[in-house]
């Protein structure tokens, strides 16, 4: 299959609720035209898209999917999204280099919490859309409900494209209302409107001529007037008004009855744009300038690279929208963000992982290319002598954490690699290392998400960790002032060790860290180790003294001590200052202080009160409430991190799933002392556990 020119491509991001069955119908339509000779299935194992072990596991879609095939001389590209909130990335990169989309909305259970998160994506993008009422075939299906909902929450832009002939198991036909004809079975043979029929669906027929009309100036004083309107002038307006987001049709369809299929095609071809008509795609030169680049095949690329697939076996294997020019089979691209030349050497048009190669992809177009080198996803492909780069997907920040360790050291050798590879095919996942803690902290949008990472961790890379709770990252610090000895002397058959010191510290404004000084006078401590003291101090300090975590914000000054001149030595010196800063912190009144996290936390404001409750029980300060339409709330608040951990999985079981937050590490608190005694009794426990060579 090679690309056609833009103007006969349609690349569809399939979105919804997840579990409404977007997958299902997906895998129909590729059926129903011929594209594949088995029909995939969700529910057994057995979908062409969802092929991913966890997937199969999950019945869930967790990676988007590629459905390329041809229909009446149009390629279409559907992008499979993934419908649940853990999996979000997925759909933001879908939507990204996707021209329209298609909502699906289950039937029997209406517009559900995803419905509305995806449709608020669209909008804000302004991206042209038709809905899809499917499984009508249910026993509680019902779509004059599930079309009155849309339009209360949408508005009357939504209106009805096809609606059912029948209904659940007696379903077997739709009506094209614009055609005024029914469509039967899986290829749609046409049928006239008897008398009953087009009884039932007159009004249905008003309301989508009405908002057609509404969109054209010309088109509504013929209306007004009386006069007939043909096919093809409402087709085209109706096209027009879909590509400016003035009307929203609705199509009815069932995957398992094979009903709506191939209206619904027609709807895709006729109603939804074509990349050419979506214009030109806006990127920058290297000097910060805006350049246009026109969906031209002869123009010069530029391609985006929107999802990444490591297989353990097969290789890297990179999505690519070629936005403008042709990218060839054995040529020579330039990664515009890695700043590097890549050799593309094979090309696949997708359907699931059913590849099939072409020498040449057009602008408008979207491929795969196998075994990039240095390209990741949000790589922009360019000339070298034309470079552009597009703005990167803007992934939804994780909210999420637990710490990970390997559970072997065979596990520790291959751990970076693996989650590097982890990370460059999924760009919600974030690792770090949380230094006052000593953990690997693996993050990401909710908590299914992790344990997908984790199992692919283990099944795709051979790498088995262990998950836990973070520790908090708590901070000692000092409230008063105290000097205090650190004298270390230790004899042994030969040359001793011997260290004597007095330190003194005080407290410093915060965000000073550790200051250190000194004013020895008479040289009872020799300058040549002083750096040692030094250093034993910042060690000590790193490690913390009272609980186990850094110790910042105090000064500590050197003013006294003695030395022997045979057996003193700059490590008798480092231990000396470690012990002279422990024994001074105990007399300084020592304090913990907790990370607090500024938090916003967008809510509906039927759950308002729940939500407040819940911040409230666990230390936050609400710091105000603002509305911010489609009735939801804001809320900011500073929590503080130890009452964070879980917060994703409790707000979206108090909000059924609408709720969502962002949080960030405001500063330090001093932390409640009930709660400080907890933290240090763990420690002293966690050190009287350790052996005495380890301490």
């Amino acid at each position: 299959m090679a690309s056609p020119e833009p103007t006969k491509i349609r690349n569809v991001a399939v979105v919804g609720h997840g579990g409404s069955g977007k997958t299902s119908l997906v895998e129909s339509l590729l059926h129903s035209v011929g594209a594949t000779t088995r029909l995939g299935k969700v529910d057994d194992g057995t979908s062409i898209l969802d092929t991913d072990p966890e997937e199969q596991k999950r019945h869930i879609t967790i990676n988007m999917a590629l459905a390329s095939f041809t229909h009446d001389g149009i390629k279409i590209n559907l992008i499979d999204t993934p419908g649940f909130a853990d999996f979000a990335g997925d759909q933001h990169a879908g939507l990204r280099v996707a021209d329209a989309a298609i909502v699906f909305v289950d039937a029997s259970a209406g517009v559900q919490v995803g419905t509305q998160t995806v449709w608020s994506e669209l909008e804000n993008a302004e991206t042209p859309r038709i809905v899809v009422v499917g499984r009508l075939d249910r026993e509680n299906a019902d779509f004059d409900r599930v079309l009155e909902q849309l339009r209360e929450a949408y508005g009357i832009r939504v209106v009805p494209l096809h609606v059912p002939v029948g209904e659940h198991q007696d379903l077997k036909a739709t009506i094209d209302l614009l055609h005024g004809q029914v469509l039967e079975g899986p290829k749609d043979p046409v049928a006239d409107v008897g008398k009953e029929e087009a009884d039932r669906v007159g009004n249905y027929r008003q309301q989508l001529v009405e908002a057609i009309v509404e969109t054209d100036e010309d088109l509504l004083t013929r209306y007004l007037d009386g006069k007939e309107l043909s096919y093809d002038e409402l087709r085209d307006a109706l096209h027009k008004a879909v590509r400016e987001g003035k009307v929203i049709p609705v199509a009815a369809s069932s995957a398992h009855k094979r009903v709506g299929f191939a209206a619904l095609l027609n709807t895709v071809r006729e109603m939804l744009p074509s990349p050419a008509e979506a214009g030109s795609v806006i990127g920058r030169s290297p000097s910060g300038d805006e350049i246009a680049r026109k969906p031209d095949p002869s123009d010069k690329l530029s391609a985006f690279v929107f999802k990444t697939l490591a297989d353990p076996f097969v290789g890297k294997l990179s999505y690519v929208r070629v936005y403008s020019g042709t990218l060839h089979h054995n040529a020579q691209v330039f990664d515009a963000t890695k700043k590097e030349t890549e050799r593309v050497g094979q090309i696949f048009f997708l359907r699931g992982k059913e590849q099939e190669t072409t020498d040449a992809v057009g602008a408008g177009d979207i491929c795969a290319i196998p075994k990039l080198t240095a390209t990741t996803t949000n790589a922009t492909l360019c000339d070298k002598d034309a470079v552009i780069q597009y703005d990167a997907i803007e992934f939804p920040p994780p909210s999420f954490a637990v710490a990970i360790e390997p559970s072997s050291k065979a596990d520790l050798d291959k751990l970076a690699t693996a989650l590097h590879k982890l990370t460059d095919e999924d760009p919600t996942l974030h690792v770090r290392r949380e230094d006052a803690t000593h953990e690997t902290i693996l993050s990401a949008i909710g908590e299914s998400a992790i344990e997908v990472a984790v199992n692919h961790l283990k099944n795709k890379f051979g790498v088995q960790v262990e998950m836990r709770t973070p520790r908090v990252p708590y901070r000692e610090s000092i409230r008063g002032k105290a000097q205090a000895q650190g004298r270390y002397k230790r004899q042994t058959g030969g040359h001793g060790q011997f260290g004597d010191v007095f330190l003194e510290i005080e407290p410093q404004p915060a965000g000073s860290g550790v200051v250190y000084a000194t004013r020895i006078v008479g040289g009872s401590v020799p300058r040549n180790f002083w750096p040692a003291v030094e250093k034993g101090v910042r060690e000590t300090a790193e490690r913390g003294v009272i609980a186990g975590y850094p110790l910042s914000d105090f000064k500590a000054t050197l003013f006294d001590g003695s030395f022997h001149a045979v057996d003193s030595s700059e490590m008798s010196f480092k231990i000396a200052g470690s012990l002279a800063l422990q024994n001074c912190v105990k007399e300084a009144q020592p304090f913990l202080l907790e990370p607090i996290m500024n938090l916003e936390v967008l809510v509906p404001e039927e759950q308002m009160g729940d939500v407040l409750a819940d911040l409230n029980s666990r230390r936050g300060r609400v710091l105000g409430m603002e509305a911010t339409g489609a009735g939801l709330q804001r809320i900011k608040a500073h929590v503080p991190m130890a009452e964070t951990f879980r917060y994703a999985t409790d707000l979206r079981s108090m909000t059924g799933g609408r709720g969502t937050f962002s949080a960030e590490v405001l500063g330090y608190e001093e932390c409640p002392s009930h709660i400080a005694q907890k933290v240090i009794a763990a420690h002293e426990e966690h050190v009287e556990e350790q052996p005495a060579a380890a301490r």
